[in-house]
Protein backbone atom coordinates (compact mmCIF):
# COMPACT_ATOMS: atom_id res chain seq x y z
CA UNK A 1 0.00 0.00 0.00
CA UNK A 2 2.86 1.92 0.22
CA UNK A 3 3.12 4.46 -2.92
CA UNK A 4 6.64 5.17 -4.16
CA UNK A 5 8.23 8.38 -5.58
CA UNK A 6 6.61 9.29 -9.44
CA UNK A 7 3.04 7.77 -8.79
CA UNK A 8 1.59 10.89 -7.75
CA UNK A 9 1.91 14.43 -9.42
CA UNK A 10 2.56 18.09 -7.17
CA UNK A 11 -0.66 18.70 -6.97
CA UNK A 12 -2.04 15.21 -5.21
CA UNK A 13 0.95 14.78 -3.49
CA UNK A 14 0.70 18.57 -1.89
CA UNK A 15 -2.89 18.42 -1.04
CA UNK A 16 -2.31 15.17 1.11
CA UNK A 17 1.09 16.52 2.40
CA UNK A 18 -0.59 19.41 3.84
CA UNK A 19 -3.98 17.47 5.10
CA UNK A 20 -1.87 14.80 6.75
CA UNK A 21 0.75 17.86 8.34
CA UNK A 22 -2.73 19.45 9.86
CA UNK A 23 -4.26 16.07 11.38
CA UNK A 24 -1.27 15.37 12.74
CA UNK A 25 -0.68 18.34 14.34
CA UNK A 26 -4.25 18.26 16.10
CA UNK A 27 -3.53 14.21 16.86
CA UNK A 28 -0.13 15.81 18.69
CA UNK A 29 -2.31 18.66 20.50
CA UNK A 30 -4.69 16.27 21.33
CA UNK A 31 -1.95 13.96 23.03
CA UNK A 32 -1.12 16.70 25.49
CA UNK A 33 -4.35 15.20 27.12
CA UNK A 34 -3.77 12.06 27.16
CA UNK A 35 -1.52 9.99 29.07
CA UNK A 36 0.91 7.63 26.72
CA UNK A 37 2.13 4.68 28.69
CA UNK A 38 4.19 2.11 27.18
CA UNK A 39 2.39 0.29 25.26
CA UNK A 40 2.50 3.14 23.04
CA UNK A 41 6.32 2.51 21.82
CA UNK A 42 5.25 -1.44 21.86
CA UNK A 43 2.61 -1.04 19.56
CA UNK A 44 4.55 1.02 17.23
CA UNK A 45 7.48 -1.35 17.16
CA UNK A 46 5.17 -4.21 16.96
CA UNK A 47 3.06 -2.89 13.38
CA UNK A 48 6.99 -2.06 12.38
CA UNK A 49 7.86 -5.64 12.93
CA UNK A 50 4.28 -7.01 12.03
CA UNK A 51 4.76 -5.47 8.11
CA UNK A 52 7.79 -6.85 7.38
CA UNK A 53 5.70 -10.25 7.64
CA UNK A 54 5.09 -10.88 3.85
CA UNK A 55 2.89 -14.35 3.06
CA UNK A 56 1.80 -15.26 -0.36
CA UNK A 57 -1.29 -15.18 -1.60
CA UNK A 58 -2.98 -17.80 -4.34
CA UNK A 59 -2.95 -15.20 -7.62
CA UNK A 60 0.53 -13.90 -7.77
CA UNK A 61 0.42 -11.24 -4.62
CA UNK A 62 0.79 -11.20 -0.96
CA UNK A 63 -0.09 -9.56 1.62
CA UNK A 64 1.18 -8.22 4.96
CA UNK A 65 -0.42 -7.06 8.44
CA UNK A 66 -1.00 -2.88 8.11
CA UNK A 67 -2.06 -2.62 11.64
CA UNK A 68 -3.72 0.76 11.10
CA UNK A 69 -7.26 -0.56 12.80
CA UNK A 70 -5.22 -2.25 15.72
CA UNK A 71 -3.28 0.34 16.64
CA UNK A 72 -6.53 2.76 16.67
CA UNK A 73 -8.47 -0.01 19.07
CA UNK A 74 -5.41 -0.48 21.09
CA UNK A 75 -4.15 3.11 21.65
CA UNK A 76 -7.01 5.28 20.58
CA UNK A 77 -7.32 7.32 17.54
CA UNK A 78 -5.17 10.07 18.48
CA UNK A 79 -2.44 8.21 19.79
CA UNK A 80 -2.63 5.47 16.78
CA UNK A 81 -2.68 7.91 14.21
CA UNK A 82 0.80 9.33 15.49
CA UNK A 83 2.19 5.91 16.08
CA UNK A 84 1.52 4.87 12.53
CA UNK A 85 3.09 7.89 10.95
CA UNK A 86 6.22 7.08 13.25
CA UNK A 87 5.83 3.54 11.45
CA UNK A 88 5.79 5.29 8.22
CA UNK A 89 8.09 7.91 8.18
CA UNK A 90 10.92 5.43 9.39
CA UNK A 91 9.92 2.89 6.27
CA UNK A 92 9.90 5.86 4.08
CA UNK A 93 13.55 7.28 5.15
CA UNK A 94 15.48 4.14 6.35
CA UNK A 95 14.07 1.48 4.05
CA UNK A 96 12.69 3.50 0.98
CA UNK A 97 9.71 1.57 1.85
CA UNK A 98 6.92 4.24 0.14
CA UNK A 99 8.28 7.50 -1.44
CA UNK A 100 9.55 11.03 0.08
CA UNK A 101 6.81 12.91 -2.14
CA UNK A 102 4.10 10.07 -1.88
CA UNK A 103 4.96 10.46 2.31
CA UNK A 104 1.98 12.65 2.90
CA UNK A 105 -0.54 10.65 1.00
CA UNK A 106 1.21 7.14 2.67
CA UNK A 107 0.37 8.58 6.23
CA UNK A 108 -2.87 9.85 5.43
CA UNK A 109 -4.32 6.66 4.16
CA UNK A 110 -2.12 4.31 6.63
CA UNK A 111 -1.93 6.74 10.05
CA UNK A 112 -5.32 8.52 9.36
CA UNK A 113 -7.83 7.03 7.45
CA UNK A 114 -7.30 3.87 8.36
CA UNK A 115 -6.72 4.24 12.19
CA UNK A 116 -9.50 6.59 12.16
CA UNK A 117 -11.94 4.40 10.17
CA UNK A 118 -10.77 1.06 11.95
CA UNK A 119 -11.25 2.71 15.13
CA UNK A 120 -14.79 4.44 15.00
CA UNK A 121 -16.18 0.80 13.16
CA UNK A 122 -15.14 -0.68 16.04
CA UNK A 123 -16.34 2.24 18.85
CA UNK A 124 -19.67 1.58 17.26
CA UNK A 125 -20.04 -2.10 17.47
CA UNK A 126 -18.16 -3.40 19.79
CA UNK A 127 -20.74 -3.65 22.54
CA UNK A 128 -22.14 -6.66 20.52
CA UNK A 129 -18.88 -8.02 20.00
CA UNK A 130 -15.49 -7.54 20.34
CA UNK A 131 -13.79 -9.95 18.35
CA UNK A 132 -16.35 -9.59 15.31
CA UNK A 133 -16.13 -5.63 15.75
CA UNK A 134 -12.38 -5.80 15.45
CA UNK A 135 -12.69 -7.98 12.28
CA UNK A 136 -14.99 -5.31 10.78
CA UNK A 137 -12.64 -2.77 11.79
CA UNK A 138 -9.29 -4.16 10.59
CA UNK A 139 -11.28 -5.22 7.75
CA UNK A 140 -13.07 -1.85 6.42
CA UNK A 141 -10.03 0.38 7.53
CA UNK A 142 -7.72 -1.19 5.19
CA UNK A 143 -10.07 -1.65 2.64
CA UNK A 144 -10.88 1.93 2.65
CA UNK A 145 -7.11 3.06 3.09
CA UNK A 146 -6.89 1.42 -0.04
CA UNK A 147 -9.47 3.06 -1.91
CA UNK A 148 -7.98 6.15 -1.14
CA UNK A 149 -4.42 5.09 -2.65
CA UNK A 150 -6.57 4.42 -5.94
CA UNK A 151 -8.23 7.73 -5.63
CA UNK A 152 -5.05 9.56 -5.09
CA UNK A 153 -3.00 7.64 -8.16
CA UNK A 154 -6.11 7.69 -10.35
CA UNK A 155 -6.38 11.79 -9.58
CA UNK A 156 -3.28 12.44 -10.50
CA UNK A 157 -1.62 13.47 -13.81
CA UNK A 158 1.54 10.96 -13.74
CA UNK A 159 -0.34 8.67 -16.09
CA UNK A 160 -3.63 7.95 -18.13
CA UNK A 161 -5.22 5.81 -15.73
CA UNK A 162 -8.36 7.55 -14.21
CA UNK A 163 -10.50 6.73 -11.01
CA UNK A 164 -12.75 3.89 -12.95
CA UNK A 165 -9.63 1.89 -13.07
CA UNK A 166 -7.62 2.57 -10.19
CA UNK A 167 -10.15 2.60 -7.58
CA UNK A 168 -11.43 -1.06 -8.32
CA UNK A 169 -8.48 -2.43 -8.63
CA UNK A 170 -7.16 -1.24 -5.78
CA UNK A 171 -10.55 -1.62 -3.75
CA UNK A 172 -10.64 -5.05 -4.94
CA UNK A 173 -7.59 -6.56 -4.21
CA UNK A 174 -7.48 -4.96 -0.44
CA UNK A 175 -11.00 -6.11 0.14
CA UNK A 176 -9.97 -9.73 -0.43
CA UNK A 177 -6.62 -9.10 1.67
CA UNK A 178 -8.35 -7.32 4.43
CA UNK A 179 -10.16 -10.24 5.47
CA UNK A 180 -6.45 -11.54 6.71
CA UNK A 181 -5.83 -8.46 8.27
CA UNK A 182 -9.60 -8.32 9.83
CA UNK A 183 -8.94 -11.85 11.22
CA UNK A 184 -5.50 -10.76 12.55
CA UNK A 185 -6.99 -7.45 14.32
CA UNK A 186 -9.92 -9.60 15.88
CA UNK A 187 -7.35 -12.49 16.99
CA UNK A 188 -5.37 -9.37 18.90
CA UNK A 189 -8.43 -7.77 20.21
CA UNK A 190 -10.28 -11.18 21.38
CA UNK A 191 -7.13 -12.32 23.31
CA UNK A 192 -6.86 -9.24 24.83
CA UNK A 193 -10.12 -8.72 25.96
CA UNK A 194 -10.13 -12.04 27.32
CA UNK A 195 -6.67 -12.02 29.13
CA UNK A 196 -6.09 -8.81 29.81
CA UNK A 197 -8.91 -6.50 29.63
CA UNK A 198 -6.87 -3.89 31.68
CA UNK A 199 -4.63 -2.96 28.48
CA UNK A 200 -7.83 -1.81 26.85
CA UNK A 201 -8.40 0.29 29.36
CA UNK A 202 -5.44 1.64 31.58
CA UNK A 203 -2.79 0.93 28.03
CA UNK A 204 -0.71 -0.51 30.06
CA UNK A 205 1.89 -3.62 28.72
CA UNK A 206 3.61 -6.32 30.30
CA UNK A 207 6.75 -8.46 29.27
CA UNK A 208 4.80 -10.67 26.57
CA UNK A 209 4.70 -7.91 23.96
CA UNK A 210 8.25 -7.41 23.49
CA UNK A 211 8.68 -11.00 23.23
CA UNK A 212 6.07 -10.62 20.95
CA UNK A 213 7.96 -8.06 18.66
CA UNK A 214 11.40 -9.91 19.02
CA UNK A 215 9.37 -13.26 17.72
CA UNK A 216 7.91 -11.25 14.40
CA UNK A 217 11.63 -9.72 13.87
CA UNK A 218 12.81 -13.29 13.50
CA UNK A 219 10.59 -14.65 11.49
CA UNK A 220 10.96 -11.70 9.17
CA UNK A 221 13.55 -13.65 7.08
CA UNK A 222 11.69 -16.93 6.87
CA UNK A 223 8.58 -14.66 5.19
CA UNK A 224 10.85 -13.29 3.06
CA UNK A 225 12.32 -15.61 1.76
CA UNK A 226 9.16 -17.59 1.18
CA UNK A 227 7.09 -15.05 -0.63
CA UNK A 228 10.78 -13.94 -3.37
CA UNK A 229 10.83 -18.30 -3.76
CA UNK A 230 7.18 -17.75 -5.28
CA UNK A 231 8.18 -14.76 -6.99
CA UNK A 232 4.96 -12.96 -5.03
CA UNK A 233 4.49 -9.25 -5.12
CA UNK A 234 2.78 -6.90 -2.88
CA UNK A 235 -0.71 -5.53 -4.56
CA UNK A 236 0.36 -2.14 -5.41
CA UNK A 237 3.68 -3.58 -7.57
CA UNK A 238 0.84 -5.41 -9.35
CA UNK A 239 -1.26 -2.88 -10.10
CA UNK A 240 1.81 -0.84 -11.16
CA UNK A 241 2.31 -3.40 -13.57
CA UNK A 242 -1.48 -3.75 -14.82
CA UNK A 243 -1.64 -0.02 -14.95
CA UNK A 244 2.03 1.06 -16.71
CA UNK A 245 3.24 3.30 -13.53
CA UNK A 246 6.70 3.56 -13.00
CA UNK A 247 8.39 4.05 -10.25
CA UNK A 248 11.04 6.98 -9.73
CA UNK A 249 13.36 6.74 -6.77
CA UNK A 250 14.67 10.08 -5.02
CA UNK A 251 15.61 8.23 -2.10
CA UNK A 252 16.64 4.43 -1.98
CA UNK A 253 16.84 4.42 1.92
CA UNK A 254 19.77 3.45 4.79
CA UNK A 255 18.52 -0.07 4.22
CA UNK A 256 16.87 -0.64 0.86
CA UNK A 257 13.99 -3.10 1.05
CA UNK A 258 14.61 -4.05 4.47
CA UNK A 259 18.28 -5.34 3.57
CA UNK A 260 22.09 -4.12 4.31
CA UNK A 261 24.35 -3.97 1.37
CA UNK A 262 27.18 -6.20 0.93
CA UNK A 263 25.97 -8.67 3.02
CA UNK A 264 23.61 -11.78 3.05
CA UNK A 265 20.00 -11.22 2.40
CA UNK A 266 18.00 -12.88 4.90
CA UNK A 267 20.82 -11.66 7.56
CA UNK A 268 20.50 -8.23 6.46
CA UNK A 269 16.39 -8.36 6.25
CA UNK A 270 16.42 -9.46 10.45
CA UNK A 271 19.46 -7.04 11.01
CA UNK A 272 17.70 -3.81 9.32
CA UNK A 273 14.36 -5.02 11.29
CA UNK A 274 15.80 -4.86 14.47
CA UNK A 275 17.37 -1.41 13.84
CA UNK A 276 14.33 -0.46 12.56
CA UNK A 277 12.35 -1.76 15.58
CA UNK A 278 15.09 0.18 17.56
CA UNK A 279 14.73 3.46 15.87
CA UNK A 280 10.91 3.22 15.98
CA UNK A 281 11.02 2.71 19.74
CA UNK A 282 13.31 5.68 20.16
CA UNK A 283 11.02 7.59 18.43
CA UNK A 284 8.13 6.61 20.28
CA UNK A 285 9.47 7.22 23.46
CA UNK A 286 10.38 10.68 22.85
CA UNK A 287 7.03 11.43 21.65
CA UNK A 288 5.80 10.17 24.97
CA UNK A 289 7.99 11.92 26.93
CA UNK A 290 7.24 15.41 24.79
CA UNK A 291 4.13 15.19 25.15
CA UNK A 292 3.40 13.69 28.71
CA UNK A 293 1.51 15.71 31.07
CA UNK A 294 3.97 15.65 33.53
CA UNK A 295 5.63 18.16 31.58
CA UNK A 296 2.91 20.80 32.64
CA UNK A 297 3.12 19.91 36.55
Amino acid sequence: MHIPDGYLDLTIATTFFVLTIAVLGYSLLRLKKEKLTALFGIVSAAIFAAQMLNWPIPGGTSAHFVGGSLAGILLGPFAGCVSMAIVVTIQTLVFNDGGITAWGANVWNMAIVNVFVGYYVYKALQKFNKSFSAFLAGWIGVTVAAIFVGIEVGLSTSFAYGLGVTVPVMGVWHAILGIVEGIITAGVVGYIATRRADLLEKKEVGKIPYALVGLMILLSPAFAYLAEEVNYSEPLENVAEILGLEEETINSGIFPDYTIPGIDPYLGTLLSGLIGVLIVLLLSFGVRYARSPRKNT
